[in-house]
């Protein structure tokens, strides 16, 4: 009934509930059997078309783009600019820098400008580095974002999160990490309003579409043509496996 209304993972999930539902009750379970393997193969080729496109990463350019449009000694530009730097350079999903709604933020789950900051210097250049209390993958064990210094470079995390802070200085301890002086008040960057942001601007310049978490695949990607490790980008980004790999685009450019 529901073939090509949806994707075929979206059909699958509903039969693993029906599967789980069967276990908890000692009842018999005969999803392998019947017309049922074959329904499920057609599913999924009915329901490709529902398919959102494979993400692309945010790349230099991107990044210049945005930077073009930031006043980066202004409360607003100094932070965002940081969150840009921070999401791509430290292989992070937006969800795990800034919160996603203004009105359910939480130290359980969101940075605060109380955050412990680490700042020290590696082979001659600054690195920062601090305390995530959530992540996708470990989730409430948190984890740690790590930038190091690219002098010269524009696009460089660590000058932008010194900036963001000088600039927006003095905060009430329990100010979101990202949030910017606005008046006499602070205004919290949120996920949805930071991509719808960046989106506009990227139409603006012709650039193709991406999503918030383009900044993760677009930073694993830059390490990569770096010649950084694998296994240093894994532990950069937080991810427990090279599973990562999967999100590498452009490859072509590495070879």
């Amino acid at each position: 009934e529901f073939m090509g209304t949806c994707t075929g993972s979206c059909i699958q999930n509903w039969l693993s509930g029906l599967r789980l539902w069967h276990l908890y009750n000692n009842a018999a379970w005969h999803g392998q059997e019947g017309w049922l393997p074959s329904l499920k193969k057609a599913a999924e080729r009915k329901g490709a078309v529902f398919k959102r496109a494979q993400r692309g990463p945010i790349e230099r350019h991107h990044l210049l783009a945005l930077h073009s449009h930031l006043d980066l000694s202004i409360p607003h530009g100094a932070s965002t600019w940081a969150i840009a730097t921070t999401a791509y350079w430290g292989c992070r999903r937006l969800g795990e820098i800034i919160p996603k709604s203004a009105t359910k933020v939480t130290p359980e789950h969101d940075i605060f400008r109380s955050t412990r900051v680490t700042r020290s210097v590696t082979g001659g250049r600054r690195t920062i580095s601090f305390h995530l209390p959530w992540t996708k993958t470990t989730r409430e064990k948190g984890g740690e974002c790590f930038l190091t210094e690219i002098p010269g470079d524009p696009l460089c995390p660590v000058a932008a999160v010194e900036n963001h802070l000088k600039v927006n200085h003095s905060p009430p301890p329990n100010t979101p990490f990202f949030a910017f002086r606005e008046g006499p008040s602070w205004t919290i960057w949120v996920k949805s309003a930071f991509i719808g942001w960046f989106t506009s601007i990227f139409r603006l310049h012709n650039l193709e579409e991406v999503f918030g978490h383009s900044f993760r695949i677009g930073g694993s990607l830059a390490y990569l043509l770096l010649g950084v490790p694998p296994e240093v980008i894994m532990k950069i980004g937080g991810w427990t496996s090279l599973c990562f790999l999967i999100y590498w685009r452009r490859l072509e450019k590495v070879i």
